[in-house]
């Protein structure tokens, strides 16, 4: 059969440009659906290509690739311990939207080892985030997180180097820069730490501004902006928490005022009330004693009345008891005659 010219010369640059590529050293858990990436070796100014992926003992798969990492993702279920071979090729695709693709100009094929366990890549996991860092530890750990990647089945020690390891390097690379962006909570958590405000002693929680405006990013969104290249500024400012409590606090302080303030008063209150109480008692003390003064030199005077009349002379005991005229009785005469006139009338 006689191949067209265009497509022998698809052909060589496929062979010239691909070789045997190993894109894995991912390890696949037995029994399980695995989500792996496999990366494609594209060498020519393509940013997005189809390839077709034959998978050993399963199906073949269209997809499409992008730079910069040309990751194809497969998800792959194991059913026995051993190899688990996947080759691809380039081939153009039309979708159903009547969009064609490009083929990737490559060839490859690469494995991967089907296991029941992952504890030495685990230990191996620890003992490399151990060896980062409290700060380019759990930046790494997020950032593959955020690219999709589960890096407890991926075997570092693998001597045949992949795309992975590519992506691998620029994380840390990546990390490495965010972790040097300057933050006022230094080395403390960043979402509550001691920080002083305006001169006042609070805790604060921390957040990154893309470009220094926009709304406050997290630590995964700053993140995830940083490796998208955008330009970080990290910033704080009080918690919640800080202020709930600050502003219950001068509550509590003003209430605390207030009932002195009303225990004050009612002191006052109940002194006023008291003393009232006690110059009323003097009141009532001093009319007593003066009505028993009164009331003794009444007394007195009776007694030495009684004591004078008892004592005093024969001469005006005898004057005491003549009673004198009325006086009435010694004007009757006058009246007489005009009594008369009036009866003669």
């Amino acid at each position: 059969m006689v191949v067209p010219t265009a497509r022998a010369l698809y052909a060589l640059v496929f062979f010239f440009a691909c070789g045997l590529c190993w894109g894995g050293q991912f390890r696949l858990q037995v029994g399980q659906t695995n989500r792996v990436p496999v990366g494609i070796e594209v060498r020519n100014a393509e940013t997005l290509c189809n390839v077709e992926i034959s998978i050993e003992g399963g199906p073949t798969v269209q997809q499409r690739v992008s730079a910069p990492d040309f990751l194809a993702w497969l998800n792959l279920t194991p059913g026995q311990a051993g190899p688990v071979q996947v080759s691809w090729r380039g081939v153009f695709y039309r979708n159903e939207k009547d969009e064609l693709f490009n083929a990737c100009p490559t060839m490859g094929q690469t494995r991967f080892m089907a296991t029941s366990s992952n504890a030495d890549l685990q230990a191996d996991w620890q003992h490399h985030w151990q060896s980062m860092g409290a700060a380019m530890s759990p930046c790494v750990q997020t950032a593959l997180t955020l690219q999709g990647i589960n890096p407890a089945w991926y075997d570092r020690r693998d001597p045949v180097g992949s795309v992975m390891d590519k992506v691998l390097a620029r994380t840390e690379q990546q990390c490495q820069r965010f972790v040097q962006i300057k933050t006022p909570w230094g080395k403390e958590p960043m979402a509550s730490h001691a920080c002083q405000l305006g001169g006042l002693k609070t805790r604060c929680e921390g957040y990154y501004l893309a470009a220094g405006k926009g709304p406050r990013l997290g630590y995964e969104q700053a993140l995830a902006q940083h490796m998208a290249g955008q330009s970080l500024s990290a910033h704080h400012s009080e918690t919640r928490a800080a202020q709930q409590a600050r502003a219950r606090a001068a509550q509590l302080a003003i209430e605390k005022a207030q009932a002195e303030e009303a225990a004050r008063v009612e002191a006052f209150k109940r002194a006023l009330a008291e003393q009232k109480k006690r110059e009323e008692a003097e009141q009532e003390a001093k009319r007593q004693e003066a009505e028993a003064e009164r009331q003794r030199e009444l007394k007195a005077a009776e007694a030495r009345e009684r004591e004078w009349l008892e004592n005093r002379p024969w001469l005006v005991r005898k004057l005491s008891r003549i009673q004198p005229k009325p006086l009435e009785d010694e004007e009757a005469p006058k009246d007489e005659p005009n009594k008369n006139e009036a009866a003669k009338k």
